[in-house]
């Protein structure tokens, strides 16, 4: 008895333990506004594991110079201190070379970081090598804010006489909160993938309703795929990095019974993940390029 009672005590210890590291997850959406008085779309999405935290940031989200920066970073309660740093390119639109980008790092103060709806304040941008760039100010809505906000304004849209269906059809909320978060590739557009690996893995799929899309894929110029249907299963394609550049060239043959063309790509490694989705017209072409670190 003594001992089935010690294991319950033992039990009751780890779950207050793990309960105590579960990670709870924070979105804010806003921009960052620099010395020149230019403003940049910008998202952060972490994780907080007690005082630790880890995640992401997305700078021109949507825009033609997307990028995704991986950030790690503190949140010291006591002091209502909040301070993370961009450190690592995951993916980016930009023509720009990684030594090239200019990182974010931020501290603030932030009252409460349950309950806070909106922060803001300075931030200094530092090359990876230390040296600084554009410092500037940060702006941001938590995420739950931003989705009331937007349906706010979509009640009032869909009430009025004065847009059309297909107008209210196209501001659903969904949708805008689905523009605010999805990666898409265009016509001429090329993403920059960055790897530490020697080799990738590439999904391929319909995530939406299968209407027949029909495309080539290239690597390096070389067709892997010709007249390919994308299907709702996913097509798993795998990758050696032998150059220190890749180009992955999706080209749009069909576009199904819906246009436009739209494919789900997948490109993941050891250590990042990334999603993007196609946008293109029959004949179109867009790219990604692994890029080796």
């Amino acid at each position: 008895m003594r001992n089935f009672y010690s294991r319950v005590i033992l039990f009751l210890i780890c779950l207050t333990f793990t309960t105590t590291l579960q990670a709870q997850e924070f979105e804010f959406f806003g921009v960052i506004k620099l010395n020149d008085t230019s403003f940049i779309s910008y998202k952060v999405l972490f994780d907080r594991v007690n005082d630790s935290i880890q995640g992401y940031s997305l700078t021109d989200f949507a825009g033609k110079h997307e990028t995704k920066s991986n950030i790690r970073g503190f949140y010291n309660e006591d002091e209502k201190l909040l301070s993370f740093n961009e450190y690592d390119i995951v993916y980016t639109k930009s023509p720009v070379v990684q030594k090239d980008f200019c990182f974010v790092n931020f501290e603030g103060k932030v009252r409460n970081l349950d309950k806070i709806k909106a922060f803001s304040g300075d931030f200094k941008g530092l090359y990876a090598d230390g040296s600084s760039c554009l410092d500037g100010m940060i702006i941001v809505n938590s995420g739950e804010q931003v989705k009331k906000r937007v349906e706010k304004i979509d009640k009032v849209i869909q009430r009025s006489k004065k847009f059309s269906d297909s107008i209210k059809k196209n501001i659903k909320v969904a949708r805008v909160l689905d523009t605010l978060t999805r990666n898409i590739i265009a016509k001429g557009e090329n993403l920059n993938i960055f790897t530490r690996d020697q080799k990738i893995k590439l999904s391929i799929y319909d995530a939406g309703k299968v209407d027949g899309d029909i495309i080539n894929l290239y690597v390096d110029d070389k067709p892997v795929l010709e007249n390919y249907t994308v299907l709702h299963e996913k097509k798993y394609l795998e990758f050696k990095l032998e150059k220190e550049q890749t180009k992955i060239r999706i080209e749009a043959v069909s576009e199904g019974t819906s246009a436009p063309n739209t494919v789900r790509l997948e490109v993941e490694d050891s250590r990042n993940f990334v999603r993007t989705i196609t946008n293109l017209k029959e004949g179109e072409e867009a790219q990604m390029t692994i890029v080796k670190k």
